[in-house]
This record gives C-alpha cells, sequence and structure tokens, in this order.
C-alpha cells in the first residue's frame, strides 16, 4: 500500500514538472468539449427555431436560456432545454477521455501533440456515448428503487404525518430514522457503482481494447474491478487525497462564500432607506444576520473589502485551475493502473501457474 501511495504521488508531481503543456492542454481540451457541445446542440436549436414559428424573440429566448441557465415557460421548450443541457454535460465530460490519454502520455515520457487525433476519433466518442448512457440507466436504478421505498413508507406513516417528517426532519420520528438510514444505504450503493463503472473509461484508451465491442468492455471492467480489496484500497487513496486537497477547497468556498454575501450586503446598502426596510421585511433574517456579520459598516468600507475579495477570488480561481482542476484524473489513472490492473494481472498470472502445475 505505501508503494502504491508513493507512486500515486509521484504521478501526481509528474503534473505539475509538465505544468506548462498541462496548462495549455486543459484550456484547448475545455474549448474543444464546447465546440462538440455547440455541434450536438445544433440540430436542439433548429428544432427551437421552428417551433417559434420562425420568431426571433423566441428563438432569442432559447439562446438566453442556455446561457444563463434559466427555464422557458413552454413545457416542449422546456423539454429540449433540458436535452441540449444534458448534451453539453455528455460533451463536456468527453474531456475524461482526453485527459486520461494526456496522463498515459506523461506516464510514458511522451508528451502528447497539444492537437492530436483523438480528438476527431469519432468511434472513441461513440463507445464513450453509449457507455455513459448505459451508466446512467446503471445510477438512475438504485434512485428509482429509493424512491419506491420512501413511497411505501410514506403509505404505510401516512402522507402527512411523512410530509411534516421531511419538512421539520424531526429525528425523533420514526419514519425520519428509517428513510434517513435508506438514503445513507443509497449514497453507499451510489459510491460502489461509481468505483465499479468509471473504470470502464479507463479501458478505451489502451490500443489493446480498442476493438473490444461495449457489451465485452462492460464484461471487462466488470471483472477487474470486482474484488473486496481493491475496493477498500480505492476507497482509502481517493479519501487521503481528497483530505490533502480538502484545506483548498475550504479556504475557495469560504472566499467565495465571504465574496457573495459582500455583494449582497452592499446592494442592501446602495438602496433607498424606505427600499431597505421593504428588503429586510421581505427577507428579515438574512439582512439582519449581514448587517452583524460586517458590522454595520458603511458602503465604502464594504465596496474596499468587496474589491479585496474579489481579487483573493480570481486569485483562488487562477490556482485552482493550475494546480487542481484535473488531478483526480490522474488519481483515478495511477489506481486503475496500480491497482486495478496489476492486481488482476497478478490473479490471472497465479491462475495459469496453477493450471499448469494441475496439467503436469
Amino acid at each position: 500500500m505505501v508503494n502504491i501511495l508513493k507512486y500515486t504521488f509521484k504521478d501526481i508531481i509528474l503534473l505539475y514538472k509538465n505544468l506548462l503543456h498541462w496548462s495549455i492542454s486543459k484550456i484547448l481540451i475545455f474549448l474543444y468539449s464546447t465546440f462538440i457541445w455547440f455541434l450536438s446542440i445544433v440540430p436542439f436549436a433548429i428544432v427551437f427555431y421552428i417551433y417559434s414559428l420562425f420568431s426571433w424573440i423566441a428563438f432569442l429566448d432559447f439562446i438566453n436560456s442556455v446561457i444563463n441557465s434559466v427555464f422557458m415557460i413552454d413545457l416542449f421548450w422546456n423539454i429540449l432545454y433540458l436535452i441540449s443541457l444534458f448534451s453539453y454535460i455528455i460533451s463536456y465530460f468527453f474531456s475524461f477521455i482526453l485527459f486520461i490519454k494526456l496522463y498515459n502520455g506523461y506516464l510514458e515520457w511522451n508528451k502528447t501533440l497539444y492537437l492530436n487525433k483523438s480528438y476527431l476519433d469519432y468511434k472513441l466518442y461513440l463507445k464513450y456515448l453509449l457507455l455513459t448512457l448505459l451508466g446512467l440507466l446503471i445510477f438512475i436504478l438504485p434512485i428509482f428503487v429509493f424512491l419506491i421505498i420512501i413511497f411505501v413508507l410514506i403509505l404505510i406513516f401516512g402522507w402527512v404525518d411523512a410530509t411534516t417528517s421531511i419538512v421539520i426532519w424531526n429525528y425523533s420520528n420514526l419514519f425520519s430514522i428509517i428513510s434517513l438510514v435508506f438514503f445513507l444505504l443509497l449514497l453507499v450503493w451510489l459510491y460502489y457503482l461509481f468505483y465499479r463503472f468509471i473504470f470502464f473509461y479507463m479501458i478505451l484508451v489502451y490500443k489493446r481494447f480498442e476493438n473490444l465491442s461495449i457489451k465485452e468492455i462492460f464484461k471487462k471492467s466488470y471483472n477487474i474491478t470486482k474484488w473486496y480489496k481493491k475496493f477498500i484500497k480505492t476507497t482509502f487513496i481517493f479519501i487521503l487525497f481528497l483530505s490533502l486537497y480538502l484545506p483548498f477547497f475550504v479556504t475557495s468556498i469560504y472566499i467565495s462564500w465571504n465574496y457573495n454575501d459582500l455583494n449582497s450586503y452592499s446592494e442592501y446598502l446602495n438602496l433607498k432607506p424606505e427600499d431597505q426596510v421593504n428588503m429586510k421585511w421581505i427577507n428579515t433574517y438574512l439582512y439582519e444576520w449581514l448587517e452583524q456579520k460586517f458590522d454595520w459598516k458603511k458602503i465604502d468600507f464594504v465596496n474596499s473589502m468587496q474589491s479585496r475579495y474579489y481579487i483573493y477570488l480570481k486569485l483562488f480561481n487562477i490556482l485552482e485551475f493550475l494546480f487542481i482542476f484535473w488531478v483526480f484524473t490522474m488519481i483515478l489513472n495511477s489506481v486503475y493502473n496500480r491497482v486495478i490492473m496489476i492486481d488482476y494481472t497478478s490473479d490471472k498470472k497465479l491462475i495459469e501457474k496453477l493450471i499448469e502445475k494441475i496439467k503436469l
């Protein structure tokens, strides 16, 4: 286990040794994913345009909903909007495959070109798309089972008592306790499915597996991730490295939180006195809490703090982009190479040796 952690650290350090190449690649992969999303959304945009009866105002409403992530009034439009949003998420996470290829190049001391043939490999994208859709079906199943259980519990405990327990979240209520237990079991189940599923994508990047069908990829990945020791090792490594990066995430969240509060308080102070009274009447708790938090400071002081926190926030965004974004993919890649595949290979060799002994 110590050796696995040591080499995982070395793999991560390898990213920082190639910081310039890594950063440029992150920008290009992001632009490529955005371009793929744009291509995938074009058919939906045409449908929206036709449905709007050639109305430019309605068409611009659709564009605004995509850019600003807001819903429209028409149900059909919202369905198509959700489909287009789903296509963006699928396109963006194709970056995961490209980063695995990039990191394998680093591990082999062979930097890939900024623009390589992987970007144009439509067969790879189609396999990724089919695996992702399969994975979504796998993840929907436990959620569906959980909802059925909650529905049965509601029938048993009664709609009013169950709804009251959810809204108030009374820990002494039996419904709350049972539903919490099932919710925690759901989280464990989803994490286990994530562990089994995420390594499907690893198989896609290896040339020796490029001719495998989706069914064969599913079967192979299922076989190499099935031992509980691998699951425990992988979970331990995830927790360890996430805890190492946790201080950075906590600091970043703290700065973002304070910056947002300063924005809200600044908007409140810039209102007229009568408007401030109205806003405080609408949301008494928020604005009284903001006044206490910032000690009833004046607008000049708040604006100076706002500028300072804006600089802090942008600095952390830059640091996050340079040193944090897509590091977890390298951790996954390292775990796959040093825990999943190595154990699988050693088990396979052991079985082959036993077979030879039996034959002799």
